[in-house]
């Protein structure tokens, strides 16, 4: 007789304790990268250069969010989602809204690429979630619904806004260091004419701030896709679908990183914005707990059955003439 393999639920004492330890982490580099900005407009103008970083910040941070159905539509090529292609699918996202504590589900779109993709855009009070046909088609029910909880999780969690906050410190840091640059080579030009030389040491050190602010800006990406694994295993119950989705989407697709080659694999991770699939899966272990019968979670939710909840969708571009 063949052993059944073991089914896993979301523990979710372990679930706490990594939500607290990502938020401590992320914040932690969000402060680290603001404070680069910091400087960085203090040593180029003083205080007032304080200020204006402060300003700046805030100013591209709100000029920043716009609107997901103008992302979508007109930048990324995307169409709404006909709830007549897939009626399951509504169903799941506005169950798994309510169980987020959403007001309302994002709304769904299409994105018209070859590739296994799903993204979350647009702000809190105005989200959508878009996937590609590839992916709809390529993943089970289960997997599927776990994949669209992690986007959900990415609303709930704030996402959407930390890091276009994040985004928007660190332009503020490249644009000081570019103009304490322009200023020491202006210097450099006036000193040749027998002007007193300027002081160097000061744009040198803030050279290497920019990197430091993208390094840490990456590592705050995939420390909430961390957390946004562990809020789809919250909201889905099922740790085992979310860890199935990302074996699979890196079977059929691969990744980037990994066909850079493998010489120097720990200074790749620092530019990724996704953790690798491993690490991934491994932090989904830390979470998981074997199940007691019967399996909480999705069970007697009547669109996740055997067949996938998304019918097979043909893209077609509306802008197209």
């Amino acid at each position: 007789m063949q052993q059944m393999a073991p089914r896993f639920v979301a523990d979710r004492a372990a679930i706490s304790r990594a939500r607290l330890r990502a938020q401590a982490q992320t914040w932690a580099s969000v402060a680290a990268v603001g404070l680069i900005a910091a400087y960085a407009g203090f040593a180029f103008a003083g205080f007032l250069g304080l200020i204006a970083a402060g300003g700046v910040a805030l100013f591209g941070m709100l000029a920043g969010a716009a609107p997901a159905d103008l992302v979508l539509r007109r930048v990324l090529g995307g169409r709404p989602l006909d709830p007549d292609e897939c009626p399951a699918l509504p169903l799941l996202l506005r169950e798994l809204a309510a169980r987020a504590g959403l007001d309302r589900p994002p709304r769904l779109y299409l994105l018209p690429w070859p590739v296994l993709q799903a993204m979350a855009t647009g702000s809190a009070g105005d989200a959508a979630i878009a996937f590609t046909p590839a992916l709809a088609e390529a993943l089970p029910a289960r997997q599927f619904a776990a994949v669209l909880a992690h986007e959900v999780a990415h609303v709930r969690n704030g996402d959407l806004f930390l890091m276009r906050l994040a985004a928007s410190i660190a332009r503020v840091t490249r644009a000081m260091v570019n103009a304490a640059i322009l200023l020491a080579f202006a210097g450099l030009l006036s000193a040749a004419f027998g002007s007193p030389p300027p002081v160097l040491h000061i744009p040198l050190v803030l050279l290497a701030a920019p990197v430091v602010s993208d390094l840490l800006l990456l590592a705050v990406s995939r420390r909430r896709e961390f957390l946004a694994d562990a809020g789809a295993v919250e909201l889905t119950g099922d740790p085992q679908a979310m860890a199935a989705a990302l074996a699979a989407l890196v079977r059929l697709q691969g990744d980037d990183f990994e066909r850079l080659g493998t010489r120097s694999p720990a200074l790749l991770r620092l530019l990724r914005t996704h953790p690798t699939v491993e690490e991934r899966i491994a932090a989904l272990a830390e979470i998981s707990a074997p199940a007691q019968p019967p399996l909480p979670g999705w069970q007697g939710a009547p669109w996740l059955g055997a067949a996938p909840p998304v019918r097979r969708v043909r893209y077609v571009n509306p802008w197209r003439r």
